[in-house]
């Protein structure tokens, strides 16, 4: 389990967790196809590693910007556009704006993604809930298990090669719309099986996220138990970090999150 946070800047930013659909973002993904992306705000009432897909280094970079926290009559499209751009100045590989777009927008959001728009690097548009019955659903029915640890030095994902297809990042694009509609609907299975769904594209699309030299731990064996055990489950972001675990039944390991609805 996490430990709480005590420094009091930290309770003022969010964290960003990207569900189903993540690389849908990256234009070598939706160039093939359009990319539907879910991303979910949640408060920092936890401390979570760096270098875990949390995108503690999006964070960093508004903490230094906004030490007060983002302003109330601000254009979030267009801080979030920044963000992006400030992160990425100096950074190999290029993140996906995903990471600015979750740590700008509370609540949930389906981020569309369109190769024509921006050269794919910016979503084309935001749909987004921000209701708080839908947001105690997911705090009760979603768990992050801490099994795996930060993606250690030398790890890229991109080891490998980039093994995309038309298929792969339609099945990708599927995961986050699949994923976005189980959250309306508050469907536990359905977003289980949009977990489920993501994680077999990223496994073919990428195979590094799950087996590379630099990780240690059986990442496939402790994503298949969690999947076969409850509704779904799929890992946090390259290199894995945590696992996240759909259920309606309290999950072993796991721990919960509160949704930040801004």
């Amino acid at each position: 389990m996490q430990k709480q946070l005590r420094r009091k800047r930290d309770h003022i930013h969010p964290y960003r967790v990207a569900l189903a659909g993540g690389w849908g973002d990256h234009n070598f993904v939706n160039f093939l196809d359009d990319g539907y992306v879910v991303v979910v705000q949640i408060q920092p009432t936890l401390t979570f590693h760096d270098r875990c897909g949390i995108c503690s280094s999006t964070r960093q970079i508004l903490m230094r910007k906004y030490p007060k926290g983002i302003p109330e009559k601000i254009d979030r499209y267009e801080l979030a556009t920044h963000l992006y751009y400030w992160e990425n100045e100096r950074k190999v590989p290029i993140g996906g704006s995903q990471d600015a777009w979750g740590s700008v927008y509370p609540g949930f959001n389906l981020l569309h993604y369109d190769f024509r728009h921006h050269n794919g690097v910016l979503p084309r548009t935001v749909t987004s809930i921000v209701n708080q019955r839908t947001a105690r659903w997911f705090e009760r029915n979603f768990w992050i298990v801490d099994c795996v640890g930060p993606r250690p030095k030398g790890y890229n994902p991109f080891d490998g090669g980039r093994l995309a297809t038309k298929q792969i990042v339609r099945q990708l694009g599927k995961s986050g719309q699949d994923c976005f509609s189980a959250i309306k609907d508050r469907d536990v299975q359905s977003l289980g099986a949009s977990f489920n769904l993501c994680s077999s594209a990223w496994r073919k699309m990428l195979p590094a996220i799950f087996e590379h030299p630099t990780i240690k731990v059986p990442v496939m064996r402790k994503l298949r138990y969690y999947q076969r055990k409850y509704a779904g489950a799929m890992p946090s972001g390259c290199g894995v970090g945590y696992i996240y675990v759909a259920s309606a039944t309290p999950v072993e390991g796991g721990f919960q999150v509160k949704v930040n609805l801004g």
